[in-house]
């Protein structure tokens, strides 16, 4: 090989050396690249990890119910509709009800409303719906004091437009009979003013179950007064297998009428066993609910109608027999003016449970 050969073959391999060592820095400095793009990728995953973590939590902390749906399937559910309940609450919507509604499950009453996705997300919907059982309740219970206060007021107008005439019979009567009447005609007289002194009676019943009712207070522990109650009721069990339970969590002193009160729940214990046939429980029990103490008679009787539950309150409303339809409208009254309140739940075939809240602390 001759010299000039020689050197081309030098200079060739200088120049490969060079371009190996620049692309060995190109090299080192793509690597600390990529690593430095890696590490920024690892730190927006980290970013978006915390960030849809961020989403869920916010999710999760609604007070409402979240689930997003692809068709049949379930993409997505908050905890809150997990504690509502969502896969038997889907299988009670209905389609035809549009894009919102309500729906009842064993857990309350909840309202609904359904939107599709957007972006992209072709076929996908949110279904948002939030627990309004509360809402519900006060509504019934406002609407219930509204009927049963219209209620009385007709009762009492009627009634003292009854008693004015009833009145002037009595005297006219009284008048006849110091009459010269015969002893027949004195028997005939006599009917009639028993007749009159019965509606006379009846009315003033009447009157002062509508009337506002007087209360007086005092601190007194209401388990006490429930027990005591429960003592006294037992005897009407008689000779029918019925258990009487009680339990109470709630051993406090309250402010309220004790013989009202007792009065009061005589007729919901009364309810309870007439409510059973032959055999069968009544739990009672007291609990804390906020700044309210609630006492709860539930029967394993034969339970009410959805329209029944609705009118037990109003007075003359009876399913019983014999019955005057005035025992839980007295009990209404009684508290409603402790501003208290009564919740009733009931369901056909399985029995009943009655709830009294009244307030704790002196108002």
């Amino acid at each position: 090989m001759g010299s000039r050969e020689t050197q081309l073959l030098r200079n060739a391999f200088q120049e490969f050396v060079k371009a190996s060592d620049s692309l060995s820095a190109y090299y080192l400095v793509l690597e600390d690249r990529i690593k430095q793009l890696n590490q920024e990728i690892n730190e927006k995953n980290k970013e978006l990890e915390k960030s849809t973590q961020g989403f869920y939590n916010i999710l999760n902390s609604l007070p409402v119910g979240v689930v997003v749906q692809h068709g049949a399937s379930t993409l997505f559910t908050n905890k809150e509709a997990e504690r509502f309940g969502w896969p038997e609450f889907s299988e009670r919507l209905d389609p035809a009800n549009g894009e919102m509604g309500e729906v009842k499950n064993g857990k309350g009453c909840f309202r609904w409303r359904k939107s599709s996705l957007t972006n992209g997300s072709t076929g996908k919907e949110v279904i948002v719906f939030e627990d309004v059982t509360e809402m519900q309740k006060m509504k019934e219970r406002f609407e219930r004091d509204e009927r049963l206060r219209a209620m009385g007021e007709m009762a009492a107008r009627i009634a003292h437009e009854i008693k004015n005439p009833l009145g002037s019979m009595q005297l006219f009567l009284s008048m006849i009979l110091r009459g010269n009447v015969g002893p027949r005609e004195k028997e005939y007289v006599n009917s009639v003013i028993f007749g009159v002194n019965t509606i006379d009676r009846i009315i003033n019943n009447l009157l002062s179950y509508t009337r506002p009712k007087t209360i007086v207070r005092r601190e007194a522990p209401l388990s006490r007064v429930v027990k005591e109650t429960l003592d006294f009721m037992s005897v009407s069990v008689g000779s029918r297998d019925i258990r009487i339970n009680f339990d109470s969590a709630y051993d406090a002193a309250a402010w309220f009428d004790p013989d009202l009160i007792k009065l009061s729940l005589m007729n919901f214990i009364s309810n309870a066993i007439e409510a059973i046939a032959d055999k069968g429980y009544i739990n009672v029990g007291i609990r804390e609910e906020g700044r309210y103490a609630a006492v709860s008679f539930t029967d394993s009787g034969a339970g009410m109608s959805e329209e029944t539950r609705r009118n037990i309150f109003n007075p003359f409303f009876t399913t019983k027999d014999k019955g005057v339809g005035l025992g839980l409208f007295i009990a209404h009254n009684i508290v409603k003016a402790h501003e208290g309140y009564i919740e009733v739940e009931s369901i056909e075939g399985k029995g009943s449970t009655f709830t009294v809240c009244l307030p704790k602390e002196q108002l």
